[in-house]
């Protein structure tokens, strides 16, 4: 009598570990669908924002070349003055995109990924 009740703890036992063997790997999915929802709205965001820039940095521009052939002279020389002013600002963003793109990318997506849930801490 007493072996099957230690047979039978066993079962249970393994029961146990294979239900919370389970339930950890449903809490491991859970957690990776939400830090890769978090990073996937990040960066759709980031992209949204970016061409929003470009919309309004094209229409800045258009006005500036306006302005220029209506003040100064004629629309070519405007454009090219804008084309000037793109040519320093991107040597400007390539030289510094690790500082400017790279590292803050890196430590959201880290901040993301490492980021304890508020659930494990209690």
């Amino acid at each position: 009598m007493e072996s099957r009740r230690l047979s039978d703890n066993f079962n249970e036992l393994s029961e146990n570990v294979r239900s919370y063997i389970r339930l950890q790997m449903d809490l491991l999915k859970v957690s990776l669908t939400e830090k890769l929802s978090l990073i996937t709205s990040a960066l759709l965001l980031s992209v949204i924002f970016f061409i929003l820039f470009l919309f309004i940095t094209l229409f800045i521009s258009l006005a500036f070349i306006f302005w220029f052939r209506e003040h100064a002279g004629p629309l070519y020389a405007g454009a090219l003055i804008v084309a000037g002013f793109y040519l320093v600002l991107g040597v400007i963003v390539f030289l510094l995109k690790n500082r400017l793109f790279v590292d803050p990318l890196v430590s959201k997506i880290s901040e993301i990924l490492l980021e304890e849930d508020e659930d494990e801490n209690n």
